[in-house]
């Protein structure tokens, strides 16, 4: 089973580590912590396994606040 960090900015619609056919949900997450979470990916096309971990810092990092309106 392979293990890659994710690029996305959403946990879901990975492409297959394998095959690349998308795969849109994870089998499981696991939080480790207060920054990482893991995601289990089925590729139901070719049965391939693989896991991706998401740094949330990084994705707070990259989302703006909104513009406060006056």
């Amino acid at each position: 089973m392979a293990t890659m960090v994710s690029k996305h900015r959403s946990s879901f619609e990975v492409k297959c580590a394998q095959c690349d056919n998308e795969v849109i949900v994870p089998e499981w997450s696991e939080y480790r912590n207060k920054r990482y979470i893991r995601h289990l990916w089925h590729c139901w096309s070719c049965d391939y396994c693989f896991e991706t971990i998401v740094n949330t810092k990084l994705m707070e990092d990259e989302i703006s606040p909104l513009p406060s309106v006056a």
